[in-house]
């Protein structure tokens, strides 16, 4: 039979490696044991679970090289314990940097039950989502400003005029420091000339000035305008506690519109049916947006806590909630206080406009954290719409999505730059010079490594090491094993061309037996030089190599051309190439003449 050479055989591969794959895909045994390893892998919990498993265990130690070793159970369960992130973990520290890519794949140690489900995408961001609202709610001052919010919230539109304003200085101090105004200490004097004149004229007092902050003030309190409507705009009603509230430089996440919405309609159908304490404490959903809106948390405090100090009142001095240092309690039970008004307390103004007024404005902004209830919510929407996610554009067309993802990293969806956020997406990781990489907030980078879209591309909310990457590297690693049953040099041409991007130094082909052959041969260094001085090897291979040339597809091949041609030399598949040999007929070491050799020796590739 005719064998075709190893340089015919390894281009006609890779020619279509795509193609070539396809056809390992078909063989009926491969294409049965991947079937059985998709069906599987995911329902794999544990390092137990997997190693028990003979045929999956088999199939992964095969994807990564490592078919030989899936005898030594105990070894891999060693090296699956420790994982990855200790440096001086069992398989960081092995040589074979095989074992770590394996544990990477499979980092039970890290992700737990999630390993071979687990996605950046998926698992990270919703991990980081709950971390980031236990980091907000514990800010300080978190509860003064949101105190102060619900106390300008309900009672702004009771201004009508510049006197009413000026005579409350708490709703004062609070529309000042908005637009970065102190009402301490600004002169009384000069607030009420600032209002007065207005910004209609270009000459009146706050626009005369360099520093637009009282121009934006006036704008928003223009009485000389709007009159007793004045504090009826969204500019008075939304704008200035979004100010507020960016001014404090709290990092809060917001619940999804859709979120508050569904609770605020909840309420709103069911807060007048709770006649009594029992009524309000009998219904968890009423009671958790009820206290919310006064900055409690009810899964936090005990029932008898809360009814307590709802039976008390406030009419009293000395009840439970007017003792307390912290008056969030104190206004939580002057809006419920079933004590005094009874039966009556949920028809009143305070239960049915302030609260929810309330609890909508405190959670847009953030100041009302989203509870365990309103976590699982999001997230149970988050995971179930994700994946659906192929792209930035998908991402960014799902603004439930889009938030949520942005509030996982500490970034405000509100004030962050879309154009800002595409380029981070677009450029990803990969190389230090991106978007990301550049910037001196590494939640971007965090941002963009969840969402590698310019990595994996339409994968990116899906891809799992130990799921379909497994499945390329089983279908990578048979082709080569395939190729080598007839020629062991296309076996070592397809490693090499496959290994090469992630060669770092002349140390990593070395510590790699296939590797170093393959250099060795292009060099025509006969298989003895193995056995020299491992910096001497080194330092021959750099002064005939570029190691930057790996990572070039068209030198790279130009490289493995060269390899393919001396194996085919010294290993000939035909009476041809056996005959050209004889051309070489001088003293030969490995089939190679001693003249060629020096030859070689003073070539630089």
């Amino acid at each position: 039979m005719h064998l075709l050479s190893t340089y015919t055989s390894y281009q006609l591969i890779t020619k279509d490696i795509n193609k070539s794959i396809d056809r390992i895909e078909q063989q009926p045994t491969v294409d049965r044991e991947t079937q059985y390893y998709l069906a599987n892998i995911t329902k794999v919990k544990s390092i137990d679970d997997f190693v028990k498993n003979d045929r999956l265990f088999k199939y992964a130690m095969k994807a990564y090289g490592l078919e030989d070793m899936a005898y030594a159970k105990a070894f891999m369960v060693k090296a699956l314990k420790e994982g990855v992130t200790d440096p001086d973990s069992f398989a960081n520290k092995l040589t074979d940097k095989r074992y770590a890519a394996f544990v990477s794949a499979f980092n039970f140690a890290a992700n737990g039950a999630n390993a071979t489900i687990y996605n950046k995408a998926q698992q990270l961001v919703t991990g980081n989502y709950a971390l980031q609202v236990q980091i907000g709610a514990s800010q300080t001052g978190l509860a003064y400003y949101q105190s102060e919010t619900s106390y300008y919230v309900t009672n702004i539109s009771k201004v009508k005029s510049i006197d009413d304003l000026m005579g409350n200085s708490r709703l004062l101090t609070y529309a000042m420091a908005a637009f970065g105004l102190d009402a301490e200490t600004e002169p009384a004097a000069t607030v009420r000339a600032m209002l007065e004149g207005g910004v209609s004229d270009p000459n009146s007092p706050a626009n005369k000035l360099t520093d637009k902050s009282y121009a934006n003030f006036v704008s928003a309190f223009d009485f000389a305008q709007y009159g007793d409507q004045t504090t009826t705009r969204d500019a008075v009603q939304q704008a200035v506690p979004q100010g507020y509230v960016a001014g404090t430089g709290l990092k809060l996440v917001e619940p999804s519109a859709e979120y508050i919405k569904g609770e605020a309609d909840y309420y709103a159908a069911n807060i007048s049916k709770a006649k009594s304490i029992d009524d309000l404490m009998a219904d968890k959903r009423l009671l958790t947006f009820a206290m919310a809106s006064y900055g409690l948390d009810a899964s936090t405090e005990t029932p008898l806590q809360i009814s307590t100090m709802l039976a008390g009142g406030v009419s009293d001095p000395n009840s439970p909630a007017n003792k307390l240092t912290d008056k969030r309690y104190a206004n939580f039970v002057t809006a419920f206080n079933f004590a005094q008004y009874g039966d009556q307390t949920t028809s009143r103004d305070e239960v049915l406009k302030d609260t929810p007024k309330i609890y909508t404005t405190g959670s847009t902004l953030g100041l009302i954290p989203p509870n365990a209830d309103a976590i699982k919510s999001e997230t149970a929407y988050y995971l179930a719409n994700v994946t659906n996610v192929k792209s930035i554009d998908d991402l960014m067309a799902n603004s439930r999505l889009y938030n949520y993802a942005l509030s996982a990293y500490g970034l405000d969806p509100a004030t962050e730059s879309k154009d800002l956020i595409r380029s981070v997406l677009a450029g990803g990781v990969r190389d230090a010079d991106s978007v990301a990489n550049k910037m001196a907030n590494k939640a971007y980078a965090g941002l963009a490594t969840a969402f590698n879209f310019e990595q994996y591309g339409e994968a990116a909310t899906t891809i799992n090491a130990a799921q379909q990457p497994t499945v390329d590297k089983y279908m990578r690693q048979t082709l080569e094993e395939d190729a080598g049953k007839t020629n062991e040099g296309v076996r070592l041409a397809l490693y090499f061309n496959r290994k090469a991007p992630d060669i770092t130094s002349w140390y990593d082909v070395l510590a790699d037996t296939a590797l170093a052959s393959v250099v060795r041969t292009a060099l025509g260094l006969p298989d003895s030089f193995a056995t020299a001085d491992i910096d001497k090897q080194a330092q021959l291979f750099e002064q005939k190599l570029d190691l930057s040339d790996f990572t070039d597809p068209v030198k790279l091949n130009k490289f493995l051309t060269r390899f393919t041609s001396m194996y085919e030399i010294n290993n000939p598949t035909s009476p041809a190439v056996t005959s050209i040999s004889v051309l070489f007929a001088k003293p030969v070491t490995s089939g190679i003449s001693t003249d060629l050799m020096m030859a070689m020796q003073k070539l630089k590739f």
